[in-house]
């Protein structure tokens, strides 16, 4: 959770600290330079952007002030140049090794469940639910599970590009996560087909960040009703398809539920637009005991259909729907909510 939530805190926290001194036009200033950074990948760019963040602080008319805000523009530059940078931080099994035993300890309960014995090396896409705020039945049983990687083998966990790319310390976890059976991509066009060409199995949420937006404390949601290119892709490919739900991901924190249809917006552009908090002595880890129970459904067997129509995307699509929501029916009680309602978005 740190490694995807700290960096942006702490760009956003330095970029407000660095225009501060010129009040709210230097703060303005400064979020558009930082936006700036993230939109362009290049150096020349990104370089002259933290450039004009450093002359903001500089005008700072009092000395600790501007030590304080030159500090910030420091800290946003260090950033920038870890995420442009093209050296890779090299695998460590050590590090991969602790989480994949630990992390699961940090919960009252964390498992994956299901239709495990269904499951086929090679050539297997598997569709998470939901998204939750930060994904906690996706990361604990999914990506970092060694016993579903023993059973699955190689799974390329498919994330959003920006958080793949340009989140730095994100970044370095994802290379240091890499091994043989196992790696953390980005969910981009080129990316998926590169790897379902090779015929190497995947895993993604197809909701994305506009699943994240509709997360609610204690509600069991999944946007997805108009999330189709995962089954295109299956079906051009000819890939065994897997719903997988995750029981306990709508209590793992809480959520602001209001401007619903703004965020929804807004999030297309794949910006997560998530105020949330959980544990109250640390508000970015989730609530202290909570249960994540993740259920793999059976596999679906789709044809291969080099160019599908629109029609046999719908029909497979709605397929997969049914199956998703067979899965949740059968496995709410064992997961111990009997009572609860699944609703697809």
């Amino acid at each position: 959770v740190p490694s995807w939530t700290v960096s942006p805190a702490l760009l956003l926290a330095a970029l407000v600290r660095a225009g501060l001194p010129l009040g709210l036009p230097g703060v303005l200033a400064s979020l558009a330079a930082g936006l700036g950074m993230y939109m362009h990948d290049s150096a020349k760019v990104r370089g002259a952007l933290c450039l004009c963040v450093v002359a903001l602080a500089s005008r700072a008319k009092a000395k600790a002030s501007k030590v304080r805000s030159l500090l910030a523009s420091g800290v946003v530059a260090i950033l920038a140049w870890m995420v442009t940078t093209g050296r890779e931080v090299g695998p460590m099994p050590r590090l991969c090794d602790f989480l994949c035993d630990r992390a699961k300890d940090y919960y009252a309960q964390a498992e994956m469940r299901g239709a495990l014995d269904d499951i086929r090396p090679n050539k297997t896409f598997f569709a998470f639910h939901p998204h939750g705020c930060l994904s906690a039945g996706w990361t604990v049983n999914g990506t970092f599970n060694s016993d579903f990687t023993r059973r699955a083998g190689r799974v390329n966990w498919l994330i959003d590009p920006g958080l793949r790319h340009k989140n730095p310390l994100f970044r370095m976890l994802s290379e240091a996560y890499r091994r043989e059976d196992r790696a953390i991509e980005g969910g981009d066009k080129r990316s998926m087909t590169r790897l379902m060409e090779r015929g190497e199995s995947c895993a993604l949420i197809p909701g994305g960040f506009q699943d994240a937006v509709a997360f609610q404390y204690g509600k069991e949601c999944a946007v997805v009703r108009k999330r189709k290119g995962f089954v295109k892709y299956c079906l051009q490919y000819g890939y065994r398809l897997h719903p997988v739900y995750t029981f306990g991901e709508s209590s793992t924190y809480y959520t602001f539920t209001g401007l619903r249809s703004l965020r929804m917006k807004i999030s297309e552009s794949n910006i997560p637009m998530v105020c949330f908090f959980g544990w109250a002595l640390c508000p970015i880890l989730p609530f202290i005991g909570s249960k994540i129970l993740t259920y793999v459904g059976s596999g679906i067997d789709l044809p291969h259909i080099p160019e599908p129509t629109a029609a046999e995307v719908d029909h497979w699509h709605g397929v997969y729907l049914e199956a998703l929501q067979r899965l949740f029916k059968e496995k709410k009680a064992e997961a111990g909510c009997p009572d609860a309602e699944l609703e697809l978005l």
